[in-house]
């Protein structure tokens, strides 16, 4: 979960950045970021780095500027996110699904069974997801997935069926991982996303995931936020 402890300064610029993105589809600069909180551009190029070192946000390799800002990614995704004539991009369906929920909206999550060839569309429709036949393979467990978050998100697609998950994990020599039924997954992302764009935005402890984790029924090893 990232060893820095954050500040309500913290919290206010997160909190800015993913309500700018959610307004404009993109990230807004940290000039605009300086203009709207009052504070330098130096100060929120430090603030935007220790988000990245607590694993609040991920900035693009030696450079400050935001990458991902969970659940919104800020290069093309695997998941495409639609709602009216507005979209966002998503590195997983996972992120679509928080998407939906942080606009508390009803969107189309377009994406690729197994990240390949045939297209599908998931649907959020007042709160509820309507794929509800689909899973969710989450191939990379959970206390790996800040080793390299880009790689986990997009080893999180969805399936038709556990006998087709077990042939995408031999074919592309991926680990099975945890497999979940989609709506599952939605009300998890409810939950973790709901309150992602209110005013104050706040980061939460391992303590915080770990309940959470457990009102959902994940359980298992795969869950572990520790090694």
């Amino acid at each position: 979960m990232g060893d820095v402890t954050l500040t309500p300064l913290h919290f206010s610029v997160r909190g800015a950045l993913t309500r700018g993105i959610a307004e404009m589809g993109y990230a807004p600069s940290n000039q605009i970021l300086s203009e709207r909180l009052g504070e330098t551009v130096e100060t929120i190029e430090q603030t935007l780095q220790q988000l990245h070192e607590a694993h609040a946000l991920q900035l693009h390799p030696h450079r400050c500027k935001p990458w991902v800002v969970h659940p919104f990614a800020l290069s093309p995704g695997s998941c495409w996110v639609q709602s009216g004539d507005r979209g966002w991009w998503a590195n997983c369906v996972y992120c679509g699904m928080g998407i939906a929920a942080a606009l508390e909206q009803d969107v189309e999550i377009h994406t690729r069974m197994g990240g390949e060839q045939e297209p599908i569309v998931i649907h959020v429709t007042n709160g509820k997801v309507q794929e509800e036949e689909l899973l969710l393979h989450l191939s990379t467990p959970v206390s790996e997935w800040w080793d390299n978050v880009i790689h986990a998100c997009a080893s999180f697609q969805p399936f038709r069926s556990t006998a087709d998950i077990n042939a995408w994990c031999a074919r592309h020599d991926l680990p099975l991982g945890a497999v979940v039924p989609l709506p599952k997954m939605w009300s998890f992302a409810a939950d973790w996303y709901g309150d992602y764009l209110r005013a104050p935005w706040k980061k939460r402890t391992v303590e915080e995931a770990k309940e959470l984790f457990l009102k959902h029924g994940f359980t298992d090893a795969f869950w572990r936020l520790d090694a």
